[in-house]
C-alpha cells in the first residue's frame, strides 16, 4: 500500500521541478478536501485544491521550480504516510537559495518542514525584507 501513495508524493515532488512549478500536474494530484502547510510552522496553514493551486501560482511568481541541485534523498512510506527529505534548490530574484526540507504527506494532511540555507539572500530580494 505504501508505494502507491509513495508514487502520488513523488509525482507531486517531481512536478515542482524546472523553471516553474507545473501547478495543474500538481493540483490534479490533490483531494478537493486538501489541505496543506508550505513552511512549516511560517505559512498557512492552506484548505482545499483551490486554496493550494493559487498558492502555488503565487509561488510562481516568486519563484523558479526546483531547480539544478534539488535532490530527493530519501524517501519512506507506510500504508497512510510519506516522508521524503529534499534539497530544494529554487531561483529567488535571481540568486540560488537552497531550502533542506523533511516533507511529510500524511492522509488527509501534508506539511513540508523546510530549513532554509538563504545565504545573501536577505540582502537582494526586497520580499524577504517585508
Amino acid at each position: 500500500m505504501g508505494t502507491g501513495i509513495e508514487r502520488i508524493v513523488l509525482d507531486f515532488v517531481n512536478a515542482a521541478y524546472g523553471d516553474h512549478m507545473d501547478v495543474e500536474a500538481m493540483t490534479a494530484l490533490m483531494a478537493d478536501d486538501f489541505i496543506w502547510q508550505l513552511n512549516v510552522p511560517l505559512s498557512p496553514i492552506i484548505h482545499g485544491r483551490d486554496a493550494a493551486r493559487a498558492e502555488l501560482e503565487k509561488h510562481n511568481q516568486l519563484a523558479s521550480g526546483m531547480v539544478d541541485g534539488s535532490e530527493i534523498r530519501t524517501v519512506v512510506s507506510n500504508n497512510d504516510t510519506v516522508v521524503v527529505e529534499r534539497l530544494d534548490v529554487n531561483l529567488i530574484a535571481g540568486k540560488r537559495v537552497t531550502f533542506h526540507v523533511h516533507g511529510d504527506f500524511r492522509s488527509p494532511r501534508w506539511r513540508d518542514h523546510m530549513l532554509a540555507r538563504v545565504l545573501g539572500y536577505r540582502r537582494h530580494c526586497p520580499a524577504a525584507r517585508q
